[in-house]
């Protein structure tokens, strides 16, 4: 997580800028690896890039921030050529509460006003990824991250941060796929005028898949220590919500949320980032919401008892959020044109195709061939 600041304004920008999806160990791509881009459509520019292994499908997008938690953030899904194996990154979750009741009202955060652990968000998450829990791994990171967030603390502004890590299994078919989930939390709590003590929070969740038995970290290291910010796209987007802050009443200070949520409807009327945003956090509330209610054990029991009943992979929220279609065959480099209502095709080595709007309709394991999931032609 990076924090920006300035003297004029004080602990507000603290929250307001703050953002988790940051700069993490940058590193080169390697041998059997490729760069791709992260595009925001807002400032029309590239804002991140990650190194992923060379022959696999990639889709991303960068989704507007919220009222709780203003900075924006990538989602990515860099997927085998087979489908079954992969990293998502999920779209951030973001909460926040105060003495001012209207804190953390405005309908794109959840619905809670407390902190929620790392642990006990992943087990809820079991239960809207529709996966069993298998056990919690080990987490040699945890001490690191919750230094490094409480180094971010400042008078007036505090900071702290949770993670946590465990093995989870789903089936394609008759393929049982391992799945390594980490979750972090990151939590800030600072004084605002006209607010009082205002505390928010944010969950970021991470999917590292493959069949059973064949999990490497290795095959996952280069996506997981590439994932940089694009310098230019940060300032950027720095000066805009700055100079946004600077345009309101810095006396009341109630004015300061106001200017980001104009800022936020002028910058996303002139694209289609605000619906999506809308549309996810609107999907995660109702998902997470259900399996809250539950409970951490009764959620994970239920996904447990009705995991073999499945077919196929459960949706995620990296699924709903990036909508688009595959045409490129991988293998071959043959281009096809095949129906628009569909989003996704797989060819196996005969020629047969099948289509469905699902990207974890995954048709391997069921007898009838090696399936590759064909990639998209972005139109122009």
């Amino acid at each position: 997580m990076k924090i920006f600041s300035t003297t004029l304004l004080g602990a507000t920008l603290f929250t307001a800028l703050s953002f988790t999806a940051a700069t993490i160990n940058s590193a080169p791509a390697g041998r059997g690896t490729q760069n791709v881009d992260l595009h925001d459509p807002v400032l029309e520019m590239a804002a991140y890039s990650l190194s992923i292994p060379s022959g696999w499908n990639f889709s991303s997008a960068v989704i507007q921030g919220s009222s709780c938690v203003a900075g924006p953030f990538p989602v990515f899904r860099v997927v085998s050529p087979d489908g079954l194996s992969g990293v998502k990154q999920l779209p951030r979750m973001d909460w926040a509460w105060s003495d001012n009741a209207g804190v953390g009202k405005g309908g794109d955060c959840l619905p809670y006003r407390q902190e929620i652990s790392a642990e006990d968000f992943l087990k809820y998450m079991t239960g809207v990824l529709q996966v069993e829990f298998v056990r919690d791994d080990p987490n040699p990171d945890l001490a690191a991250f919750q230094r490094n967030s409480a180094a971010m603390s400042r008078p007036g502004f505090t900071s702290k941060g949770d993670l946590a890590v465990a093995t989870v299994r789903y089936r394609v078919n008759k393929i049982e796929i391992e799945d390594h989930l980490r979750v972090t939390v990151s939590c800030s709590a600072y004084s605002r005028a006209g607010s009082g003590r205002v505390e928010n929070c944010s969950a970021d969740v991470k999917r590292e898949f493959a069949p059973a038995g064949k999990y490497s970290p290795e095959t996952f290291a280069s996506i997981d220590h590439s994932l940089t910010v694009n310098p230019q796209w940060n300032q950027a987007w720095t000066d805009v919500m700055i100079q946004k802050i600077k345009n309101a009443d810095e006396v009341t200070g109630r004015m300061v949320g106001k200017a980001l949520a104009d800022a936020g409807r002028a910058r996303n009327a002139q694209t289609s980032a605000f619906q999506q945003a809308q549309d996810l956090r609107q999907k995660q509330h109702e998902d997470f919401d259900a399996r809250l209610k539950e409970g951490t054990q009764r959620s994970m029991q239920n996904t447990a008892n009705n995991m073999n009943a499945r077919s196929r992979a459960a949706d995620d929220w990296c699924d709903y959020s990036l909508d688009q279609q595959k045409r490129l065959d991988p293998n071959t480099g043959l281009i096809t044109k095949d129906s628009s209502a569909y989003n996704y095709t797989w060819v196996n080595e005969q020629g047969d195709r099948v289509q469905t709007n699902n990207i974890n309709a995954n048709p391997n394991g069921n007898g009838t061939g090696n399936w590759t999931l064909q990639e998209n032609i972005p139109k122009l």
